[in-house]
């Protein structure tokens, strides 16, 4: 059988390491040219290098998705590159472990410009460029029987509810579920698919961080706030970033072209909602 993405390029963003770098593997294994959208130029690399030897076409693009004007022109840079954008993930965000009362509007911009403002100017430059690849009758009609398009935006569990000690994180996160349901609304006619996966728990290198900061605020060792917060999840252990990408993945793919506008939980049962 054919891959199911052969043909089709793809920018995911944050895709230098963790679930970013997992999801752009996988989309490229499954025959996509892949972006990789990514602040740090030498894991750009890194992750570009991974997919060529995969024999995929492949991007290093260094990127501030909170820099609205870059990243049109990384859009303008990449369809004269490969000719046309079919799939986004954005995946690009930042996080920061703080009790409430003690966040700055430093704090919060920073958390928020990237993953809520930088999410939604990524999708709509992008969902621009899918419009303008549907057929000129497709849009009169206003109405599609086939995807001209799959986007999909990572929450996180911690945008199902409140989280004290990284409020910004939560807000952003949520904000990006209603993001996702309004674009889903917005491209329906289009029949380009919007749709968000949030991940639970994920020992990437952001993980890592927030046990050392939890370690800190509450006297613990390194280790103890995650093994605790794994004791919580029903199926009792941590995701992989292959987990996350697997869902990605689907939600990419035709087999989810009647699904839009929907926020998958994939956290071991953490959240059931």
């Amino acid at each position: 059988m054919e891959p199911r993405f052969a043909g089709k390029v793809a920018i995911v963003t944050g895709a230098g390491q963790g679930i970013g770098r997992a999801i752009a593997l996988r989309l490229a294994q499954e025959g996509a040219a892949v972006v990789v959208a990514e602040y740090q130029a030498e894991t750009a690399a890194s992750t570009a290098g991974e997919i060529e030897a995969l024999g995929r076409p492949s991007l290093a693009y260094p990127v501030d998705v909170a820099r609205v004007e870059a990243v049109r022109q990384m859009v303008a840079d990449v369809v004269a590159r490969f000719g046309r954008i079919d799939i986004l993930v954005n995946n690009a965000g930042v996080m920061q472990t703080r009790p409430m009362m003690d966040l700055t509007e430093a704090d919060w911009d920073r958390v928020v410009e990237v993953n809520q403002r930088g999410l939604f100017f990524c999708l709509q430059a992008i969902a621009a460029q899918m419009i303008r690849q549907v057929p000129e009758e497709v849009r009169a009609a206003g109405r599609a029987d086939r995807s001209y398009g799959k986007i999909v935006n990572l929450s996180s569990v911690a945008g199902r509810r409140g989280r004290p000690l990284a409020t910004s994180y939560a807000a952003a996160k949520s904000a990006v579920i209603s993001i996702t349901q309004s674009a889903a609304l917005a491209l329906a006619p289009y029949n380009i698919n919007v749709n968000a996966v949030c991940p639970g728990l994920v020992p990437t290198p952001m993980w890592h961080q927030i046990d050392l900061d939890r370690a800190r605020l509450f006297g613990l060792q390194p280790g103890e706030a995650m093994a605790s917060f794994v004791e919580t999840i029903p199926l009792k252990r941590a995701a992989r970033p292959e987990d996350i990408a697997s869902a990605v993945a689907f939600l990419c793919s035709a087999d989810a072209d009647y699904i839009t506008g929907q926020a998958l939980n994939v956290d071991g049962g953490l959240e059931m909602d």
